[in-house]
């Protein structure tokens, strides 16, 4: 047998049908109607400088507007102007397996067990993955899981990464939220592991993750907004109409066939829950 052949195995041959159907599940049209008003903003952005008053409406014209996506916009705007609806495509494409492949370099077990997980978890997000900048949030987020799990397992201490991902995430998407709200929740885990005896990293690990969290929250200062920038998610979430209308904001509807991934992952956790050691 030809030595190129012998490095075909059935495992490599799995994970190249997982990466394949990702690609197919990411990969679409764009038709998400935030997408045209934000390359119209990154359009803005480029040609007249930061926007900082409502441009475009005509009932609330040069009303404040913290534009936290600019970053993501002017991506967006040269995935178009490279490609037209095909980059967009594209940049869906890339930032969503790209993601899933970091969290698939995070997880343990077999290849088969990995890319099933990754393979329901893509079918459960992929309602949501349009050419939008909450894209890049969505790869940030990953990007981060995999820093912090890696970390966690005992491998590589790329915990000092996070302070530049935090830096970028912030300029790019106001979602660098989640990212601190898996911090934080990794900090409070760590700390309570430690107070009841049940294992978890040494105190010296956790006091620098502590303190590379702060850093980050610094960190996020250096933008076109300041300390503005740091309001927006919690002003976000305060207004009503997002919160009645959007659908990634809304409890799932669980007679939508489009949740039933979601919930079979609910289930699953449970189940590796109760069964684990």
């Amino acid at each position: 047998m030809p030595a190129w052949l012998r490095q075909f195995t059935i495992d490599r041959a799995a994970l190249g049908i997982m990466v394949l159907l990702l690609v197919a599940m990411a990969t679409r049209a764009p038709v998400d109607t935030d997408t045209w008003w934000h390359l119209r903003s990154g359009d803005y952005t480029l040609t007249q400088g930061m926007i900082h008053g409502d441009p475009f409406s005509h009932t609330q014209a040069g009303a404040v507007w913290i534009n936290h996506s600019w970053g993501a916009q002017l991506i967006l705007l040269a995935a178009y102007r490279l490609a037209g609806d095909a980059g967009l495509a594209l940049y869906q494409t890339l930032l969503a397996v790209g993601g899933l492949l970091l969290l698939y370099r995070a997880g343990a077990g077999s290849v088969y067990l990995r890319a099933f997980v990754l393979i329901a978890g893509a079918a459960a997000a992929s309602v949501f993955w349009s050419a939008r900048p909450q894209m890049l949030s969505f790869f940030c987020t990953c990007a981060l899981l995999w820093i912090v799990l890696t970390w966690q397992r005992g491998g590589r201490d790329r915990l000092w990464w996070l302070v530049p991902l935090l830096l970028l995430w912030g300029n790019l998407h106001a979602g660098y939220a989640i990212g601190f709200l898996f911090l934080g929740a990794t900090l409070a885990g760590e700390t309570l592991n430690r107070l009841t005896g049940t294992g978890g990293v040494p105190p010296a690990a956790l006091r620098k993750l502590l303190l590379v969290t702060l850093a980050g929250a610094a960190a996020l200062l250096i933008n076109p907004y300041g300390l503005d920038l740091l309001l927006v998610p919690f002003q976000t979430v305060g207004i009503g109409a997002l919160r009645a209308f959007i659908q990634e904001w809304n409890s799932p509807d669980f007679q939508g066939r489009e949740t039933w991934p979601f919930i079979a992952l609910v289930v699953a956790l449970f189940g590796a829950a109760w069964g684990s050691r």
